[in-house]
């Protein structure tokens, strides 16, 4: 009896994710953020919280708002890039609270515009873009907890990496001197590594048990994402922007999943062992409605943008027809073997509203200073249950742009932070349960440069 639960406590910084008396076991939770609005894109709108749904009007416009393409008089280059992320993950609230940091390199955008020589006509102009909106690859969490009360001595890690990256096609054409409309096809490229591994040792009275669990997913899925945009002149000084992408389709996908959840208790023992090289992966982008307006004061201009991300109804995001093999042994050291079903993994998102505030001040023709301010909501809707975990962000950026002419660079940083809802978890093999909580600090460098021919 004691050993039909024995699966199920070695999981202490995760849900419980294996159900020996049902006779079903899933993908354990992780440490993934999938939020959408942290990542800082643009030479000149990073810096400003990415509050440029109005005010695009280059190559970086196939990203913010493929309308403003029309502005570009002739053909230009863009390039951004978060330098290095300096990224703080903790996990507080158990007794083994630990944490670490990590720099890592990660690209954001590039971008063109293809206006005069390439495109003669003055109203319409074209564009390709590479950008990678979504990214999360903070450091490997490490625990561990030595428990003279039970005799327990218990080690965990973990590393997880999540991105999206969406190579895209534009066009922005102008009805009007004051109205532009524009248009885009997309193909969002979203991968998903997770680690995780969990050894646990007991020892009672004469006996010892002992547990040990890898788990291990590496996948991505492809979906076709259509978007609509425009941008309207109120006068000279205040603009406005609107944008709309559909949710995303599903054009393909897989991942690579193997698990090992093995506990021995003396001669007794139960083991658990999985692996489809080709599991179905599936991960939903949302619809995107966003709505900006800006106002030009002298030297300075500044603009607000409202972006909205919907929900998206309970999907499968796992699944898998390959059975895990479970090897059981009992007391005389006889062994018996039987099959576990995959239970699917079923994934839920929540609407979500976030908020950026950008501007610059313009020292002189070359020479700009940049701020913003932006909110990153979580849209887990289940965070008690979801692979997920739930942390609303806060963030901000500032940096200065320089050059004139044909040739234009800027340098700055940008961070974010938050701290997610408890989560229960445990019970470990002595025993011992609680309640987590993730915390976030990221800090990012950030260069661009941009070239009109």
């Amino acid at each position: 009896m004691r050993l039909a639960g024995l699966a199920t406590p070695l999981l202490l910084a995760t849900a419980r994710s294996v159900s020996a008396q049902t006779g079903d076991f899933s993908v354990p939770a992780g440490s993934v953020l999938p939020n959408y609005d942290r990542i800082s894109i643009g030479h000149r709108e990073g810096l400003e919280a990415n509050a440029f749904l109005a005010r695009a009007d280059d190559a970086a416009a196939s990203w913010f708002n493929p309308a403003g393409l029309s502005l570009s008089e002739k053909s230009q280059l863009s390039a951004s890039a978060n330098a290095y992320e300096f990224t703080s993950f903790a996990l507080e609230g158990a007794d083994f609270t630990r944490g670490g940091t990590r720099f890592s390199s990660i690209g954001s955008y590039f971008g063109a515009v293809l206006g005069a020589p390439v495109v003669t006509s003055q109203k319409l102009r074209l564009g390709v873009s590479f950008t990678k909106p979504i990214s999360w690859s903070p450091s490997r969490i490490e625990g561990a907890i030595e428990s003279p009360e039970t005799n327990e001595s218990f080690l965990y890690s973990a590393y997880v990496s999540f991105s999206t990256f969406i190579p895209a096609l534009t066009a922005g054409l102008k009805l009007t001197d004051r109205v532009r409309v524009g248009a885009g096809v997309g193909y969002a490229y979203t991968s998903l590594y997770q680690n995780q591994s969990i050894a646990d040792r007991v020892l009672t009275g004469s006996v010892v048990t002992t547990g040990f669990r890898d788990f291990e997913t590496d996948g991505n899925v492809g979906n076709l994402v259509v978007t609509g945009s425009a941008q309207v002149d109120l006068g000279e000084r205040v603009r406005l922007g609107a944008l709309v992408s559909a949710p995303g389709v599903r054009i393909a996908g897989s991942s690579r999943v193997t698990y090992q959840n093995s506990v021995f208790r003396g001669a007794e023992s139960r083991d658990i062992a999985f692996r489809d090289d080709e599991m179905t992966f599936d991960y939903k982008p949302p619809l995107l409605a966003g709505i900006g307006a800006a106002a030009r004061f002298g030297q300075a201009e500044v603009e607000v943008d409202v972006r909205y991300h919907g929900s998206r109804d309970a999907y499968v995001l796992f699944s898998s027809d390959v059975p895990a093999a479970l090897v059981t042994t009992d007391a005389t050291g006889t062994p018996s073997e039987g099959t576990l079903a995959f239970a699917d993994i079923v994934e839920e998102t929540k609407a979500v509203t976030n908020v950026s505030v950008g501007g610059h001040y313009a020292v002189s023709p070359s020479f700009r200073v940049h701020a913003g301010f932006f909110t990153d909501n979580s849209p887990v809707e289940h965070p008690e249950t979801s692979i997920f975990r739930a942390v609303d962000l806060t963030g901000f950026s500032a940096g200065v742009s320089f050059g004139a002419g044909k040739l234009t660079a800027s340098a700055g940083v940008s961070g974010s932070r938050g701290t997610g809802a408890g989560r229960e978890i445990g019970p470990t093999l002595g025993g011992r349960e609680g309640v987590t909580k993730i915390k976030v600090r990221t800090l990012n460098l950030l260069y661009a440069v941009s070239y009109a021919f």
